[in-house]
């Protein structure tokens, strides 16, 4: 589990600085709703769907079966050796996602992305291995991971997480501080069903909480790359303060020598886990205390985990964390 679960970190970066506006443009209407129980009307059943995506190295276009891509997102995005109806959850989000995005695409489409319905850039869309990333992660265990992950795949076969008969804008990270954020708090858009949320169980989790040790050099490197207007000038005890805070201790602004920064750009210049943060000056060294690994916006992959472990459905853990939602399904087999 170990092996797996800094494969999370790694990927928990990449989902705190995933911005909500990317979803949410104006020019792009919201999904439509799709008919239940049934294949949708004028298009292929549901999982005989194919998903494109852009890979922009290589600028080539390459099409996966349904199935296909909800493995390999699930894959890239949750830890495989997490219990079975927290990966049944993971999956049933890549196809919520992949719905979203074919339907987002097909209204307004993106020039960039060259008739695909996302690309492989981790800071606009959500995260795809290919059979060879994933062995590149996994190594030997490769095998073992993605056996499982098709069997959550296979169980959730034509499920999508709807509102009002929609696909849901998805979001997720992998551990809360025992509550999850509002997308109105975190990214300043009001989505009724990416509400704050209780998630006691995170709580005592090892990864909910990280110190991250930075010397006043250091920092003064690192935000000079990003903010070269900062003049950094008296007591090291005088150049940060926190000036605008959310629920339950989310940061939203940050002074840094005068200079007000938006605190999500501040953990992106500092590696910082979360933006819910306290710091002290120790020495010649800011320790930051982080709870929480990611935005925190949506399902906690983590406390998804623990809820399993406890019996939950997959279904009992995306309605938990998605407030108003239900699982719909348009699988062939369901007409």
């Amino acid at each position: 589990m170990k092996e797996y679960l800094q494969a999370a970190v790694a990927f928990a970066v990449l989902l705190m600085i995933i911005p909500c506006v990317v979803f949410l443009s104006p020019n792009k209407p919201q999904a439509a709703a799709l008919p239940e129980s049934s294949a949708v009307q004028g298009e292929k059943p549901a999982d005989a769907q194919t998903v494109k995506i852009y890979f922009t190295d290589e600028k080539k276009l390459r099409e996966y079966t349904m199935q296909e891509y909800m493995t390999g997102a699930v894959l890239a995005q949750m830890p495989a050796d997490l219990e079975p109806a927290a990966l049944q959850a993971q999956a049933i989000l890549a196809r919520t996602y992949a719905l979203y995005r074919t339907q987002s695409e097909s209204a307004h489409p993106t020039p960039a992305l060259c008739g695909a319905v996302m690309s492989d850039d981790t800071k606009l869309y959500h995260g795809f291995f290919t059979e060879q990333q994933a062995k590149a992660l996994y190594k030997d265990g490769y095998g073992k991971a993605r056996e499982k992950i098709e069997q959550a795949v296979k169980a959730v076969q034509g499920k999508y997480l709807a509102y009002d008969g929609k696909p849901i804008i998805v979001a997720f990270h992998a551990v809360s501080d025992g509550h999850t954020r509002s997308a109105k708090d975190v990214w300043g858009q009001d989505i009724p069903y990416l509400a704050s949320v209780e998630s006691k169980l995170d709580e005592p989790l090892k990864q909910a909480v990280s110190k991250t040790e930075i010397t006043s050099a250091q920092l003064k490197e690192k935000l000079g790359k990003v903010y070269d207007d900062i003049t950094f000038a008296g007591s090291a005890d005088s150049w940060l303060k926190i000036t605008q805070t959310g629920e339950y201790g989310l940061v939203k602004q940050i002074s840094v020598c005068g200079r007000q920064i938006p605190a999500d750009e501040l953990c992106e210049a500092l590696d910082l886990s979360s933006q819910s943060f306290t710091f002290e000056l120790s020495g010649d060294k800011f320790i930051f205390t982080c709870k929480g690994l990611g935005h925190m916006v949506g399902m906690s992959q983590l406390g998804a985990n623990e809820m399993a472990k406890q019996g939950k459905t997959c279904e009992q853990i995306l309605t938990h964390y998605f407030k108003g939602c239900k699982i719909c399904d348009n699988s062939p087999q369901s007409s």
